[in-house]
C-alpha cells in the first residue's frame, strides 16, 4: 500500500510538472522558444547581416535541440532558456577574410541598428542577457527595455560597447528584476536616479562621466 501511494504521488508530480512547462519540441527545447530564438535570427537578416553565418547551428528545423544551440543556455530540467549570449552578433568581415587587419575588421563593420526589446518576451526564465558590442543605438519605438519588466527572473544584463544615450534609463528601470546592469562604454552623461532596487549593482566605463543617485 506504501508503494502504490508512493508511486501515485510520483504520477502526480509528473502531471503537475507537465502542466507547468509547456511541451518540448521533437529536439528537446520548447517550442515557442525555439521559434523566438528563429525570430531573432529573422531579425538578424532584416538588418542586412548573414545570420547563416553568424549562427550556424539555429536552424529551423523541429529535430535540433535549440538548447545546444551556440549563445543559448538553458535549464538542465525544464529545458527552459536561461541565458542569452548574444553579444557581437554584428557581422564581422574577418570571418569571410581571413586576411582583413582587425582595426579594418572592426571600423568596416561599424554600423548602427535600433534594438527590439520584444524579440526576448518568448522566453519566461531567462536570466542573463548580454547584448553587448553591437552598435545598437536606440530601440524601435515603443519596444525598448520596459518590454523586458515582463521578465520577472531577469537578473543580469549586459548592454555595454552599445551606442545608447540617457533616453534609455527610463525604460531600464523598469526591469525591477534586475541584480546585475553592466553599461560600459555606451555614451552615457550626466546624472541620472535609480529608484527601489538599492541591491542593483551597477558597472560602467570609469571613463564615461556619468553619476548615479539611489532613491529608495
Amino acid at each position: 500500500m506504501v508503494r502504490l501511494s508512493c508511486k501515485c504521488l510520483a504520477w502526480v508530480w509528473l502531471l503537475l510538472l507537465v502542466h507547468k512547462h509547456p511541451i518540448r519540441a521533437l529536439g528537446g527545447c520548447i517550442e515557442r522558444e525555439r521559434r523566438g530564438l528563429l525570430e531573432f535570427k529573422a531579425f538578424l537578416m532584416l538588418n542586412n547581416e548573414d545570420p547563416d553565418l553568424l549562427l550556424p547551428s539555429w536552424v529551423d528545423d523541429e529535430s535540433s535541440n535549440c538548447c545546444e544551440w551556440e549563445r543559448v543556455g538553458c535549464d538542465p530540467i525544464t529545458g527552459q532558456v536561461t541565458g542569452l549570449f548574444l553579444n557581437n552578433t554584428r557581422q564581422i568581415s574577418s570571418l569571410k577574410d581571413l586576411s582583413a587587419p582587425k582595426w579594418l575588421e572592426y571600423h568596416t563593420n561599424d554600423k548602427y541598428w535600433l534594438l527590439n526589446a520584444s524579440l526576448f518576451l518568448p522566453f519566461g526564465e531567462l536570466r542573463n542577457l548580454d547584448l553587448s558590442a553591437n552598435s545598437f543605438d536606440g530601440c524601435i519605438e515603443f519596444e525598448g527595455f520596459e518590454k523586458l519588466s515582463s521578465l520577472k527572473t531577469l537578473e543580469v544584463l549586459n548592454i555595454s560597447s552599445n551606442e545608447f544615450d540617457n533616453n534609455i534609463i527610463g525604460s531600464l528601470k523598469a526591469i525591477t528584476s534586475l541584480k546585475i546592469l553592466v553599461m560600459r562604454k555606451i555614451g552615457l552623461y550626466g546624472s541620472f536616479l535609480i529608484r527601489g532596487n538599492v541591491s542593483l549593482l551597477l558597472y560602467f566605463d570609469l571613463q564615461s562621466y556619468v553619476q548615479c543617485i539611489f532613491i529608495t
